[in-house]
């Protein structure tokens, strides 16, 4: 049995798998999809989940490959945020070419 501790939770044979990187993420918002670099993701979803923990509803900006939008965000209104890692096998410029980020 392998003893785990606070600042090493996973022993090393669990997390060798888990390389992956966060290149990419994707919005889905009324019917329509976005695709940000990461940046702009994280920013979005931190924003995000001010607006619900708060239960207000808000303006928010968000840049996507295509131009800028600004999402109206609030509890009764449904979104989600998917995270886009690396492909397998491939390199961070070819996942993000496939996405039309670079």
């Amino acid at each position: 049995m392998t003893d785990t501790t606070a600042s090493d939770p996973l022993p090393s044979a669990e997390i060798a798998g888990l390389s992956a990187k966060t290149v990419a993420h994707v919005v889905h918002y009324r019917r329509k999809t976005y695709v940000t670099k990461p940046a702009e993701g994280y920013a979005l979803l931190k924003r995000v989940r001010t607006l619900l923990r708060d239960g207000t509803t808000d303006l928010v900006p968000l840049v996507h490959r295509d131009g800028f939008v600004w999402l109206s965000v609030g509890p009764n209104i449904p979104i989600a945020i998917d995270e886009i890692e690396t492909d397998p096998g491939h390199s961070e410029k070819h996942t993000l070419k496939r996405l039309g980020l670079d």
